[in-house]
């Protein structure tokens, strides 16, 4: 296939073959085709619920913790923001839905996610719009003023694709914002393929700043500004990230595991998750 960000076919194999990167760009994506049927099946209910995350609601206050430090720098470069109409793809449980519907109760809010029981959670417990449906098989009418996209970018079979319904979704002055991994930065170019990123097929795309923003551009949108903020997490879930999640974990890793408070949490900054601010032209 060539490159989703700059057309070239000149994609070379890295890391045993596991991924390929683009010799024109520097975009990195799985070498594996996967089917949605397979793809699908990773988000059940055990994605958030021991797969990728070890509890995702026990890491709500760290979510909603999140949203608020990102919104402040979203008005740190939007000094009068006021959302109308507001779509999130990958919006999960609904937690992020509810906070900005919080801040902003005349705003609208549609966030759509594919695991059926994630969705079903904000429906009920938050009382938000969240739709079990894959955005890119929705016939909607609506024009968006402002896309979040929460660490979900990586996970799209076509990332491409959706940036440029959003285009379509959107006229111009709707702002999109991005939060995923920088396979460009320090740590994951000193890792390489132990950066705990990647572990494909839940993690398909491996962006940079330089190749989210050539993707944005192209399909009419400005980058307006890139953070890399900190990130609030359980401590539970980080050592379950780093040395039990697809990964046999020693004994020792286990009993560390099974003593941290679920309720403990900390924030922490490995300057290798990347937040882009972008705006339609």
């Amino acid at each position: 296939m060539n490159c989703i960000v700059c057309n070239s076919p000149l994609l070379n194999t890295i890391f045993n073959n596991t991924l390929s990167k683009c010799d024109s760009c520097g975009f990195v994506t799985c070498s594996d085709e996967y089917t949605n049927e397979e793809l699908n099946q990773i988000y059940s209910s055990n994605y958030f619920n021991g797969g990728e995350y070890l509890d995702y609601l026990s890491d709500e206050l760290a979510v909603r913790k999140n949203s608020r430090n990102r919104l402040k720098q979203i008005q740190k470069v939007f000094h009068d923001y006021r959302p109308e109409n507001i779509l999130e793809i990958g919006c999960a449980y609904g937690i992020f839905g509810d906070f900005i519907r919080s801040m902003y109760s005349n705003s609208r809010y549609s966030g759509y996610d594919i695991a059926q029981e994630a969705c079903h959670y904000g429906q009920t417990h938050f009382k938000i719009n969240t739709i079990c449906q894959d955005f890119l098989a929705v016939d909607t009418t609506e024009i968006y003023s402002d896309v979040f996209m929460w660490d979900v970018i990586e996970h799209l079979p076509s990332p491409e694709k959706f940036i440029e319904k959003i285009a379509q979704k959107t006229v111009t002055g709707s702002r999109l914002f991005i939060t995923t991994g920088d396979i460009e930065r320090l740590l994951p170019k000193f890792q390489g393929e132990k950066w705990r990123q990647i572990h494909p097929p839940s993690h398909l795309h491996y962006f940079s700043k330089k190749t989210l923003s050539l993707l944005l551009e192209k399909n009419g949108f400005d980058v307006k500004k890139v953070f890399y903020p900190p990130i609030s997490r359980s401590v539970k879930q980080t050592w379950y990230s780093l040395f039990l999640l697809n990964k046999k974990g020693g004994y020792l890793s286990k009993k560390i595991y099974e003593k941290i408070p679920k309720n403990l949490f900390w924030s922490v900054n490995t300057y290798d998750l990347v937040f882009v601010v972008a705006e339609k032209r």
